[in-house]
C-alpha cells in the first residue's frame, strides 16, 4: 500500500445532491471535470447510495476526486464502510475522499466518530481491528491510502478534525466562520502534535449564479429556510451573528413562505446572481482559510437541471 496520502486538494470542487436521472448526473460529473473542477462530492441523504454512485462515476471520469460528502457513520457498519471505500478507491485509481459525519447530534456522537475514524484507518491499512468485541480485517486493501474527512459544525467537531482527520467539510458558513474553523482546527492539531497545514479545509457554498436573480434568490431562500429550521444549523447561524435572521427564516420555512426568508441570511452564506460577485465571494472564502471551496448548485426556476449546468459553467475554475 502507498504510504502517502493525497495532497491537499486545490482549486474549486462541486457537489451534486439532487436525484437527477443517471444520464444527467453522470453528464454533470463529466461536465464538471471538463470545466476544471478538482473534485465532486455526493451527499448521502435519501436518494442514491453515495459509494455505489461514486463507483459508477469513477468509470465516467478520469481526474476529479470523488468524495462522499458526507455519509453518516451509523448508516453502515464500520466494516461495510471500509469495504465500500476500498471498492471505490480501487475502481477510481485512488481518487476517493471518504467524508464522514456523526448524523444526529446526540450525546457521545463525537466520541463514536473518533473511534470510527480510527477503526477505518486500521481496516483500510490492512490491520486487524477490534469492533464491538470482534476482531475484523479487510481483505481488499487499497493500494493508495484513503483520506478521511469529517463534517463539522461546532468548535468541538472542528477541533476533532484537527486531531484525527485529513480534512474537514464545513457547511452553511460565512467566510468569517471558515476563519474561526481554521483556528479551532489548528488548536486540535496542535494538541495532537500534528501539522494543521496538512489538513484540508473544504466548505460547501450553495450557489445559483448567472440566472434570473429572482428565481435564484427564491431557490436559495427555500434552502436556507429549511436548514435554519434545524437546531444545529440555527445554532451555527447564531454563532455567526445571524440568529435573528435564522429565526425568521425558520418561521418562513414552517409556514411555507420561503420568500420571507431574509435576503441578508442568504447573501451571507450563499452565491446568488452576479457572476463577478460570486467569484469575489469564493476569493473571500479562500482568504479566510478554505483550501477547497465547494460550489453546491441549487436548482432554480423552471429549468432546474439547466440552472445547475449554468451555475457550474459560470463558476468554472478554467474561467478564473
Amino acid at each position: 500500500m502507498a504510504d502517502a496520502r493525497q495532497p491537499t486538494p486545490q482549486g474549486i470542487a462541486f457537489a451534486l445532491r439532487d436525484p437527477f436521472p443517471w444520464t444527467v448526473l453522470s453528464g454533470l460529473a463529466r461536465r464538471g471535470e471538463a470545466l476544471g473542477y478538482s473534485a465532486v462530492f455526493l451527499p448521502e441523504i435519501a436518494g442514491r447510495d453515495a459509494f455505489v454512485a461514486l463507483g459508477a462515476l469513477a468509470g465516467e471520469t478520469e481526474r476529479v476526486l470523488l468524495g462522499t460528502g458526507i455519509v453518516p457513520m451509523h448508516a453502515r457498519t464500520t466494516m461495510l464502510t471500509a469495504m465500500a471505500a476500498a471498492s471505490v478507491q480501487e475502481r477510481s485509481g485512488g481518487r476517493l475522499v471518504l467524508g464522514l459525519g456523526t448524523g444526529p447530534a446526540v450525546p457521545g456522537a463525537l466520541d463514536r466518530l473518533r473511534d470510527t475514524v480510527a477503526a477505518l484507518r486500521g481496516l483500510l491499512a490492512g490491520d486487524p481491528v477490534e469492533v464491538d468485541g470482534r476482531t475484523i480485517r479487510l481483505s481488499l486493501v487499497p493500494e493508495a491510502s484513503v483520506p478521511i474527512w469529517i463534517a463539522a459544525l461546532g468548535p468541538r467537531a472542528m477541533r476533532l478534525a484537527g486531531e484525527i482527520a485529513d480534512g474537514v467539510l464545513l457547511n452553511w458558513c460565512s467566510p468569517e466562520r471558515v476563519e474561526a474553523a481554521r483556528t479551532a482546527l489548528r488548536d486540535g492539531a496542535d494538541a495532537a502534535g500534528r501539522d494543521a497545514a496538512t489538513i484540508a479545509v473544504a466548505v460547501y457554498v450553495r450557489a445559483s449564479v448567472g440566472m434570473d436573480d429572482g428565481a435564484s434568490l427564491l431557490a436559495m431562500q427555500a434552502a436556507a429556510g429549511e436548514y435554519a429550521s434545524y437546531p444545529a444549523y440555527a445554532r451555527q447561524f447564531a454563532s455567526m451573528g445571524l440568529g435573528d435572521e435564522a429565526a425568521v427564516a425558520a418561521a418562513a420555512h414552517r409556514s411555507g413562505e420561503p420568500e420571507h426568508v431574509p435576503e441578508a441570511l442568504v447573501r451571507a452564506v450563499c452565491l446568488v446572481g452576479d457572476v463577478d460577485d460570486a467569484r469575489s465571494r469564493i476569493d473571500a472564502y479562500r482568504q479566510a482559510g478554505a483550501d477547497l471551496p465547494v460550489v453546491y448548485p441549487v436548482m432554480a426556476g423552471e429549468d432546474g437541471v439547466g440552472s445547475v449546468f449554468a451555475t457550474l459553467a459560470n463558476m468554472a475554475p478554467e474561467l478564473a
